[in-house]
């Protein structure tokens, strides 16, 4: 998957990624599209999701 599209800018699936990377955020797009908010993942689950963010930052540029 295409990490930039052909002017340089990030994809739409990156831009979303990063818009709810953090909790306020989640929660307030959620709210704001009229998304039904998800309760918090168990802590197993939240703390592979954080590693795997990390991993694929530190993988791009």
């Amino acid at each position: 998957m295409a990490k930039r599209d052909a002017a340089g800018h990030k994809t739409l699936a990156d831009a979303v990624r990063d818009l709810i990377g953090t909790e306020d955020n989640r929660r307030h797009v959620h709210k704001l599209l009229g998304l039904e908010v998800e309760p918090e993942l168990p802590p197993t689950l939240a703390s592979l999701l954080e590693a795997i963010g990390k991993a694929r930052s530190g993988r791009t540029p």
